[in-house]
Formats: structure tokens, sequence, C-alpha cells
């Protein structure tokens, strides 16, 4: 099996049991950017965040007792303790969006009820090939926002440092849903051809919730023909950072048969946001270290080699 080289990311996974203190000031109507189609579209995707963390960590215990390789195993049951905390403090998230005239309840509903059905229909290994690919999806964008926190600037402290410890550690386990998948699978041809089935099926289901949920919360706010919000929307989605592009160029490295998340070994961001944690235990602090990694000059920029952080 691949797996033997493919471990790199296995130390990095630490559950840390974090709380952030949510209220209405810390999780503003329009809490990213100040914008409100940028905040819909993260809040389309946010609503699935408790009860998606809890279905693939449910996928993960259900392979368990079929892997075969004791450092995945260990590295599932790390993931599972982190995604049960993920799933905590945004559940307290949608909970002040909903305070603030949000219906992400409407919006998280639809996704639990299709959650449901497949959960319902589909075999263990076909759920644990869909966590994969949304664990996928996930890591694309935790890796933009890692490399791009500028986008945060306008976002209170508490819920921009909530963020970042989530994109971290969703960084730090990008790989367990996947190697959980293949081992349980057995790898071969079987494997691959459930993992881009998986790949196919989040396609199918996540695009059109993620846009008719965005369509939804706009309608509900109002917002659905502010056209200047709509166009800042568009650049940070296709332009600049480009998230939605880059989520959607990662898409097709999915499909090679050799494929594996650590591909893009994008560790290095992380372990930045983790050495000033590992030294203060302020999320704050390691929020800011990142701000500073990335706005300071870069290897290859033709300028200065990048300074270590503290």
């Amino acid at each position: 099996m691949a797996l033997a080289s493919r471990k790199i990311g296995y130390d990095e996974v630490v559950t840390r049991d974090i709380h952030f203190p949510m209220n209405r000031e810390t999780v503003a109507r329009h809490w990213f950017n100040k914008d409100p189609w940028c905040t819909h579209w993260m809040n389309a995707i946010l609503a699935a965040v408790p009860d998606g963390e809890r279905w693939v960590m449910n996928s993960a215990r259900r392979q368990l007792d079929k892997l075969r390789d004791p450092e995945v195993r260990k590295a599932a049951l790390e993931f599972i303790r982190q995604e049960r905390i993920h799933a905590r403090e945004h559940d307290e998230m949608n909970a002040i969006c909903v305070q603030q005239g949000v219906p992400i309840d409407k919006v998280e509903g639809i996704f639990k009820h299709i959650r449901k059905e497949l959960q319902h229909r589909l075999s263990d290994d076909m759920q644990s090939s869909i966590a994969a690919a949304f664990e996928h999806f996930t890591a694309i964008i935790s890796a933009v926002m890692l490399e791009h926190p500028e986008l945060f600037d306008e976002t209170h402290p508490e819920l921009r440092a909530m963020l970042y410890w989530h994109f971290v550690e969703e960084t730090e386990h990008k790989s367990v849903s996947f190697d959980v998948f293949v081992d349980a699978s057995g790898g071969g041809l079987r494997s691959y051809r459930l993992r881009t089935s998986g790949m196919l099926l989040a396609i199918a289901l996540g695009f059109p919730l993620m846009l008719g949920n965005q369509a939804f919360l706009l309608y509900k706010d109002k917002q659905i023909l502010n056209l200047r919000s709509a166009a800042s929307m568009t650049r940070i989605l296709f332009l600049k950072p480009g998230i939605l592009s880059k989520v959607l160029a990662g898409i097709f490295p999915y499909f090679s048969p050799t494929f594996h998340p650590w591909d893009d070994d994008n560790r290095e961001i992380i372990k930045v946001w983790k050495r000033v944690y590992e030294k203060t235990g302020d999320t704050h602090k390691a929020f800011e270290a990142v701000r500073k990694h990335q706005s300071g000059p870069r290897i290859g920029d033709g300028l200065h080699p990048v300074a270590q952080p503290a």
C-alpha cells in the first residue's frame, strides 16, 4: 500500500479542546469582510459543519475495526476527537447567526435530511469515500484561508481566532479520512472506483447545496440585489485569492490513481500557528503570527528569504 510512504502529517494531528465564547458582537450579521455576499457564501458552507463533522466522525468510527494499519487507526481516533470539538464550536457560532436573524438552522436542516437519506442508503465504504472527498474540499479551502489571513482583518478577533484554529486542524488531519477509506476498502481497483464515485457524489451534493443555501440566505437578508457585494464576492472567489477557483482546480488531481492529500505539503504555514500557540496558549497571537508571516517577503519573490517566526 502507498500509505507507508504517505504518513507525513500524522504527527501533526493534535486534539486541542478550546472553547471560543460567541455572542452577537463576536458573530456580526455580516461577519466576513463586512460583506453580505461573502458572509452568506461562508454561512452556506459553515451551516453544514456541525452535522457534517459528526457524519465524517461516525464514518471513521464505523471503519475502525477494518483498519489494518495501527498508525491509520491512531490518526483516525485523534481525528474523531478533533472533529467532535469542531462541531461543538460551530454549533455555537450557528446559534448566534440564528439570533442575528440569519436562518442557518433552516439551511442546516436541509443538509441533515440529505445526510440521513445517504446514511440509510449507502454502504460504510461509500460513506467513507464521500467523507474523504468532503475533507479534500475542506483542506483546500483551509489552505487558501491560511495563505490569506488578510481576508479576516474586518472579522471580530475571537471569531477569526476560532476559524484559524479550525483551518489549522483541518490541515493537520487532511489525509486521515482518505487513508481510513483506502485502508478500510482494501485499495486496488475497487477502492479507486469507490473513491472517484464518492467525489462525484460530493460534487453533485455539495455545489448545488452551497449555491442554493447562499441564495436563500441572501434572499432572507434582503441582499440578493446588492450588486456591489456580489462583485466583491466574485473577485474573492474567482480572482484574488480565488478561493473557489482553487477548489475547482483541486478536484482534478483527486481522480489520479496515485493521488494523496499530502501531495500538497503545506505544513509550513500551520507550523507558524502551532509554534506560537504551543508557546503562549493564545489563539489570537497564533493568528497574528500567521498574519505577520504571510504579509512578509516570501521565498522566491526575488527580494529576501522568509524570516523564521519566533
